[in-house]
């Protein structure tokens, strides 16, 4: 189930952490599509309610899976893309260090960056250019681009 525009921003602007994070190296991962548990350790803290603090270790569950094996509600990454990622950016909650990602929030990032990548800013922007029916007839965005948002 897709979680609407109004959905994403209030995790955006709530969530108690929003964060980067340097993910540890992947050994022996299971090429099944199931849950996997991401693990590293934050490199960048963009907000806290001070018990997430940078060099924590931090571990969320995300689905991992091949293409064509995407899942039809939870957030998911490409076993290749997850393998090859040393670093995201996401919007947690829950007791440190094992999260949940709040409402599909999150990217692959190349580097740590001292300005976030994942911002209300930019869902404000979404939300105020498909409010006009005539841009949201215009451009539907696609079940692969969609869903691919991770994919920057």
């Amino acid at each position: 189930m897709a979680i609407p525009f109004e959905g994403r921003l209030e995790v955006r602007l709530t969530a108690p952490f929003h964060v980067q994070i340097e993910l540890e190296k992947w050994q022996n991962i299971q090429g099944v599509a199931g849950d996997t548990e991401v693990r590293g350790r934050v490199v960048r803290v963009f907000r806290t309610d001070g018990r997430l603090p940078v060099g924590d270790p931090v571990a969320f569950t995300l689905w991992a899976c091949d293409p064509g094996d995407e899942p039809t509600g939870p957030a998911y990454i490409y076993f290749d893309d997850l393998m090859t990622a040393s670093y995201v950016e996401a919007y947690l909650y829950g007791d440190p260090p094992k999260c949940k990602l709040g409402a599909y929030e999150f990217g692959v990032i190349p580097a740590p960056s001292d300005e976030p990548t994942l911002t209300a800013r930019e869902l404000e922007g979404l939300l105020a250019r498909f409010a006009n029916p005539r841009v949201v007839a215009q451009k539907v965005l696609s079940a692969t681009n969609w869903w691919q948002f991770w994919r920057r």
